[in-house]
């Protein structure tokens, strides 16, 4: 029987895409947007969910990282992607995951139990997806 490498972190921080035309500014409240799973500044909306508060202040071009101080520690862990059922994407930032046989996550619900929250996805080489469990 083969065995796998875990592989797990604790975040207090993280560094996320700012979408394009946001504004953020140090100290504000950093969200998830729901619908697409982009990381905007807070607004009165009710797809928006807090994560933490903007450490630097830039307006968003789609490409560039804007770090961000956690309102609490996490804990993730490194997962496979599916291969079978569907792959879990960036649009699906903070959106419960399911388990596949082989250990993989995947968005795919039917037969499966809930991995935990997605909280990051890397693609190409070194692929996974950064989930933090039982959530």
């Amino acid at each position: 029987m083969a065995e796998r490498k875990k592989v797990e972190a604790r975040w207090s921080r993280i560094e996320l895409v700012l979408k394009n035309t946001s504004v953020a500014e140090k100290g504000n409240v950093a969200c998830i947007d729901s619908t697409d799973g982009s990381c905007v500044p807070s607004a009165a909306s009710a797809t928006l969910t807090p994560i933490g508060y903007f450490e630097e202040s830039f307006t968003g071009d789609g490409t560039r990282k804007i770090k961000i101080k956690l309102f609490s520690d996490i804990l993730v862990n490194f997962l496979p992607n599916a291969s079978s059922g569907t792959a879990v994407a960036a649009a699906d930032m903070l959106k419960s995951c399911y388990l596949n046989a082989d250990s993989s996550v995947t968005t795919t619900t039917t037969g499966r139990s809930v991995a935990g929250k997605v909280w990051g996805v890397v693609t190409g080489n070194g692929a996974g997806v950064w989930v933090q469990m039982a959530t």
